[in-house]
């Protein structure tokens, strides 16, 4: 793959430092597309030739086996690249080096005017001695690119912004003459463009009447530069990308009908599933008020606040499906989601926890929905029983929900500043309804650990494995 320099050199201008971005980011479609090594390299105020970016192809063994960034090219081994840098011209080597038993030759191209840089390309001989009609097109293309980099960055004729591009696997690659004309097409090109329509041979075809040729060909020969179209015809998606040489253009064209289909599937699905977490919480709200008119018909002091702590559970299901429903995946923000169960809690004991603090610390970021919806009612059980139980008549404290992220497990503690647990309190054998949820929850659905300690009150911890 390319390499993109992490930092320009600073001794450079804003003009050829912003060239040498382009060029470094379209490296590896000219390794590509010219089954060769490319190197760039930048002309130092000593003089001297620092790699800034390389990239070794995809297509072909490549020459030089690890990266040359960083490294600086010297007039001895690398006189091709000196002899560019100071004439302004392409210069094409003819001695044959060899390198892990591979014999190869070099040439250099010159980037700016006056020259600031060069792009070496180095070829094995096996590609040399014999390519055949496909490759020799491709490489000549990558030739040709070259040039139109070396005069300076490429840029989209729509957006106005600096143009890069790759090859990419089932890509058809074409080349367009100066009377507008395909001069190649390759045979995945040939493909591609009968499916979408094209009769007879595509070699002579006028380039602005193939399939989406007006839209993605034809602005880039009135006007030069570069640009990315993406075209519906005769049933088919084709994504063009076309560069402008200094006579005609290369042209890539890929057939993304099945991507474009999978997208268009997995849209649906998405919008299916939110409205399913729509539905779901909407249920569950349902519920919740079910439960609020049946605890308001009871004249049981205890039956009203069973039901009620069963409502604040429903509640902080629901709250986590709500957020699903407006996600474009299946995972939640916790620290949003913790923050709200714990004021629909205090909320829910406003007549004994006015003067209760609850603070919420940490956060454990993306959680998935099943996690997310199991430690919703675990914050809710655990708040609930330190507000009603920790801090109890006092009527005033503080608890704090503290959360955080490890990267192989989440940790949640509930903590309140209240009396404490009793003398010889066992949270295995406690009658609590509350608690029992809770340990069945974190051992059996989270496979986590549950730990509880008395001191200045009390802290309720909780560990939940992440799966790799």
């Amino acid at each position: 793959m390319e390499e993109v320099p992490a930092a320009l050199p600073a001794w450079l201008e804003e003009g050829p430092r912003a060239h040498l971005d382009n060029v470094a980011r379209n490296l590896q479609f000219v390794a590509d597309l010219g089954y060769g090594d490319v190197a760039l390299a930048v002309r130092t105020p000593q003089g001297s030739l620092d790699v800034l970016a390389d990239a070794r192809p995809m297509t072909a063994v490549a020459a030089v086996a690890t990266s040359r960034t960083g490294k600086t090219l010297t007039s001895h081994e690398e006189p091709e690249a000196y002899r560019a840098l100071h004439t302004g011209e392409a210069v094409a080597g003819d001695r044959r080096r060899t390198t892990r038993g591979m014999q190869y030759v070099t040439s250099a191209h010159p980037i700016g005017v006056p020259a600031f840089a060069v792009v070496v390309r180095d070829l094995t001989q096996q590609v040399v001695d014999a390519p055949g009609t496909m490759e020799r097109q491709f490489m000549a293309l990558a030739e040709d690119l070259l040039e139109v980099l070396g005069a300076g960055p490429l840029i989209d004729v729509g957006t106005g912004a600096p143009f890069w591009t790759t090859r990419r696997a089932g890509d058809g690659v074409m080349r367009v003459d100066e009377t507008g004309r395909v001069a190649y097409a390759s045979p995945n090109a040939v493909n591609i463009l009968r499916l979408a329509g094209v009769e007879g041979a595509l070699t002579g075809t006028v380039a602005v009447d193939m399939p989406g040729g007006a839209q993605a060909v034809g602005p880039v020969l009135e006007s030069a530069g570069a640009l990315q179209c993406e075209v519906a015809v005769a049933g088919r998606v084709l994504l063009y990308r076309t560069v402008a040489l200094k006579t005609g253009a290369a042209v890539l064209v890929e057939d993304i009908t099945d991507a474009r289909r999978r997208d268009a599937e997995l849209k649906v699905k998405e919008a299916t599933i939110r409205e399913v977490h729509h539905r779901v919480k909407n249920n569950l709200q349902t519920i919740s008020s079910l439960l609020r008119i049946q605890s308001r018909r009871s004249d049981s002091p205890e039956t009203q606040r069973s039901l009620a702590e069963a409502v604040e559970r429903v509640g902080s299901m629901a709250v986590v499906h709500e957020m699903l429903s407006t996600s474009t995946d299946e995972t939640v923000d916790f620290g949003a989601a913790a923050r709200t169960v714990v004021d629909m809690v205090r909320q829910g004991l406003s007549g004994r926890s006015a003067d209760v603090a609850v603070d919420v610390e940490g956060t454990l970021g993306s959680v998935p929905a099943s996690v997310a919806t199991s430690l919703a009612l675990v914050t809710a059980e655990l708040v609930h029983n330190a507000i009603e139980h920790g801090i109890g008549e006092r009527g005033a404290g503080r608890v704090v929900v503290k959360m955080r992220r490890l990267p192989d497990e989440l940790q949640l503690s509930v903590r309140d500043d209240g009396t404490g647990l009793p003398e010889g309190f066992d949270p295995a054998m406690s009658a609590q309804l509350g608690l029992a949820i809770v340990r069945t929850i974190v051992k059996d659905d989270l496979r986590g650990t549950l730990d509880f300690r008395s001191g200045r009150g009390t802290t309720v911890s909780i560990s939940v494995p992440l799966e790799s």
